[in-house]
């Protein structure tokens, strides 16, 4: 497969659907993504199982505020620094990157990188949606995350030589506000047998997959998108209350629903910088690591955590997560409920 410039808008969209009301607005990074094909060319991306099993790879993205990211845009500089820094520190050249997370803003910053760097991009990512923390990746306890770089927009680059893959979120956000509140990160440096096995597979191509499905859709209810994207509708209503409780690094809390038609029904949504869960009448129909998607009633378009607002008109999706979440590992993280802080339950079908 082969990505050029015309194919950035879809997958923008794709990546935004994947980022469940978070993971960093794509206009951060869309452009920039537009202009490095217009002028490297079309990006060859190919799954991590048709690479030399030793090739070495890695991951790459941005970690901290997505907020300032808007404020301070990434140029690609900061992202081809960390990848050259870790390198010189391993002692080895890369052979193809991929991207960190494939739901938002990162999605579009690790094709970026492999661009820049005249490398391949893998078909592929560590998280299959979009997570809030470094450590919410399946390569936890397969791939060490250290060493790994870190660049600013200011042109200083960090290096983590050795940290325990439970340390890694803690140090990073410790060092983050005077790197400029975020940071371009190269991290998890493997190889690609490696990542055959046990990152997520074909991220790319699906987000392309939904964008092309939203673009493409023709039926006013949706259908046809729904049936496009694997995603299955559970509640149509309008948004009645949101509380918001805003930390440093997290936007959490709870949104109530009222539904369109049956007035006694109603959806309850939790988040943490994306949607977690949502509750139809107390039934869960859609959990994490499942995606919830909210979107905007007449124009299907999703609509992020930061941007719902009372008396909004939406729908409320939900995307299959890859099953490459549900895989359990000793050495990582629960992806589903309880790497939120929240009491697993299992998700149900409201007739």
């Amino acid at each position: 497969m082969y990505l050029n410039a015309a194919d950035v808008e879809v997958l923008a969209l794709g990546c935004t659907f994947l980022g469940a009301g978070g993971g960093g607005s794509v206009a951060a990074a869309a452009p920039l993504l537009r202009h490095t094909l217009e002028v490297n060319g079309t990006l060859p991306v190919v799954s991590a199982s048709a690479l030399d099993p030793d090739a070495r790879v890695a991951c790459v993205g941005a970690v901290g505020s997505s907020t300032v990211m808007l404020e301070r845009l990434p140029s690609g500089v900061e992202l081809a620094a960390a990848v050259r820094a870790l390198e010189r520190h391993t002692g080895t050249r890369f052979q193809a990157l991929q991207p960190l997370e494939i739901g938002g803003v990162n999605g579009l910053l690790g094709l970026v990188a492999a661009s820049r760097l005249g490398l391949p991009a893998i078909d592929g990512d560590a998280m299959g949606r979009a997570y809030p923390r470094l450590d919410h990746t399946v390569l936890m306890g397969v791939v060490p995350a250290s060493p790994l770089a870190l660049a600013d927009a200011g042109g200083d680059v960090m290096l983590v030589d050795s940290a325990g893959d439970r340390s890694v979120e803690r140090l990073v956000r410790a060092v983050l506000p005077a790197m400029g509140a975020w940071a371009a990160v190269c991290l998890h440096a493997g190889t690609a047998g490696q990542y055959a096995r046990h990152a997520v597979p074909a991220s790319v191509s699906r987000a392309l997959t939904l964008g092309r499905a939203w673009t493409g859709r023709r039926r006013e209810d949706g259908a046809d998108f729904l049936a496009a994207a694997q995603a299955r509708l559970v509640f149509t209503g309008t948004v009645l209350e949101i509380r918001r409780t805003r930390s440093a690094t997290e936007i959490s809390g709870v949104i109530s629903l009222g539904h369109a038609c049956e007035e006694d029904r109603s959806m309850r949504i939790d988040f943490a910088n994306e949607y977690v869960a949502a509750f139809d009448d107390g039934v869960p129909v859609s959990t994490a690591p499942d995606i919830t998607c909210v979107l905007d009633a007449r124009t299907w378009e999703p609509v992020s955590v930061e941007r719902l607002a009372v008396q909004q008109r939406v729908r409320v999706i939900r995307l299959p997560a890859p099953e490459t979440l549900r895989r359990p590992h000793p050495g990582r993280l629960d992806l589903g409920l309880r790497g939120y802080g929240m009491a697993e339950v299992g998700t149900e079908a409201r007739p």
